[in-house]
C-alpha cells in the first residue's frame, strides 16, 4: 500500500514497534529492507531507527524508480531490483532485516523467509509487521487489494517458518489492530 496514510502509519506506530523490538536504535548496524516499495520504509529505518546505512530493494521495477527518486538525497542508501526469494546479497551480510508487511504477497513465502535467514549474521534480528491468513481471506480484502489466495500463514505458522530457519523469536508475536496484522522479533542463533 503506497499511500500517505500507510506512510504515517510506519512512521509512527511501525517505527515504535520496530524500535523497542530492536531494543533501541539502529546506529552501527547493517540494514536491510525487504520489498521497499516507495522508499518509506527506508525513511523510518533512517529517520525514527537511527540506520547509518541501509540496502534496500522491491521485486516492482516502478517502485525501485519511485523509491530512488524519493531517496536521491540520502547518503549510505542503496535501492535494487531484486525478488526476496534470491536476495542478491552475500551470506551473513547485515545486522538487521526489516520487513515492513512484505512477505505475505510472495506466493512461495518460506523462501522469503529461508534468504532472510540466510543474509542473516549469527545474532543478527528479523524485525516483521505482516497480515495474517485470517485478515486476507475477508470479503473487503479480497474485493479491493490483490494478495496471493494460497499458501498464506497465520502468526503461528510464519513463527515456526522462522523457527526452522534458525530464526528464534524474541517474546511473543504482538497482535495488533484486533488481529488484523502483527509483528515481531526473530534472532538468528
Amino acid at each position: 500500500m503506497n499511500n500517505p496514510a500507510r506512510a504515517a502509519h510506519q512512521h509512527h506506530r511501525e517505527a515504535a514497534w520496530f524500535r523497542r523490538l530492536a531494543a533501541g536504535d539502529l546506529a552501527g548496524r547493517s540494514v536491510l529492507e525487504v520489498g521497499c516499495g516507495r522508499g518509506v520504509g527506508v525513511e523510518v529505518l533512517q529517520d525514527r531507527l537511527g540506520a547509518e546505512r541501509v540496502t534496500a530493494f522491491d521485486f516492482d521495477p516502478a517502485m525501485v524508480d519511485l523509491a530512488r527518486d524519493r531517496l536521491s538525497g540520502r547518503d549510505n542508501v542503496i535501492v535494487s531490483e531484486c525478488d526476496v526469494c534470491e536476495i542478491q546479497e552475500p551470506a551473513a551480510s547485515f545486522d538487521i532485516v526489516a520487513d515492513f508487511g512484505i512477505i505475505h504477497h510472495v506466493p512461495e513465502w518460506q523462501l522469503g523467509v529461508a534468504e532472510i535467514a540466510w543474509v542473516l549474521q549469527p545474532g543478527g534480528t528479523v524485525l516483521f509487521e505482516e497480515v495474517p491468513r485470517h485478515i486476507l481471506d475477508t470479503w473487503i480484502m479480497r474485493t479491493f487489494t490483490v494478495h496471493p489466495r494460497e499458501n498464506r500463514f497465520e502468526a503461528e505458522e510464519f513463527a515456526a517458518e522462522l523457527a526452522r530457519n534458525g530464526l528464534h523469536g524474541r517474546g511473543r508475536i504482538e497482535q495488533h489492530f484486533g488481529g488484523m496484522l502483527f509483528v515481531g522479533a526473530a534472532t538468528k542463533m
